[in-house]
């Protein structure tokens, strides 16, 4: 079973060099396929050291990013992740059981922080989510740390290009009648901090927090966007 890594990528010289390492050096070979969201700085150069394919996509917006690396990738299972975020060697290998069950659409697991500043929040953001979804009040998963049967997202149409916050959580919703997923706790990918740097991690709690409620209420998250932290 073929294994494509898609990465979306904006101006992210300074991080994504060690991410395809980490994707280089997986127990598992995999596709790594990049898409150069229309980077003004040398990404697509480092991209093109390490990745099998790099695509470029003009509009800007993780969907549209997501979606472009999506549709190039050859593999029959899409694993997902960040430009600066960096994954355990055997991260894929640890996924690939759970899909010799038919029933198995996709498999998750935690993102928590390169930093050891930032990890109790991280770790918190994990437990909130963990929580909701047991609740069932939303599906609070991370696009840093996702696997998807790749016949399911053509099926539904990939990310909702009108979505820029919580794009994960949406196509959630949109492939879970489908079949089952499957949270694989320790399986963790750590991820940069910039944006809790950046704005805060009580704004960006309540951005999510209110984006769920919406998305839980109304069944969508309205038009809130994360701004770049380049």
């Amino acid at each position: 079973m073929l294994v494509s890594v898609v990465v979306p990528a904006y101006n992210e010289v300074g991080y994504i060099d060690k991410l395809l390492r980490s994707l280089r050096a997986q127990t598992v070979p995999c596709e790594i396929v990049v898409c150069d969201n229309n980077s003004t700085d040398g990404t697509a150069r480092v991209a093109k050291r390490y990745a099998d394919k790099v695509v470029h996509e003009p509009r800007r917006g993780i969907a549209h990013s997501f979606n472009a690396a999506c549709r190039a990738a050859s593999g029959d299972l899409i694993a997902m992740t960040g430009a600066d975020c960096l994954v355990p060697e055997d991260w894929i290998e640890r996924f690939l059981p759970f899909f010799e069950d038919d029933r198995i659409i996709a498999c998750y697991g935690p993102v928590h922080s390169t930093c050891r500043s930032y990890r109790r929040t991280f770790k918190f953001f994990s437990y909130f989510y963990k929580v909701i979804v047991k609740l069932k009040i939303a599906w609070g998963v991370s696009d840093a740390n996702l696997i998807i049967r790749k016949s399911i997202l053509d099926k539904v149409g990939y990310f909702d290009t009108e979505v820029q916050m919580m794009e994960d959580s949406m196509l959630m919703r949109k492939i879970r009648k489908y079949g089952k997923l499957k949270f694989l706790s320790d399986n963790i990918v750590k991820t940069s901090p910039r944006r809790l740097e950046k704005e805060g991690a009580k704004k960006v709690f309540i951005d999510r927090t209110v984006s769920l409620i919406k998305m839980k209420l109304l069944h969508r998250v309205g038009d809130e966007k994360f701004e770049a932290v380049r």
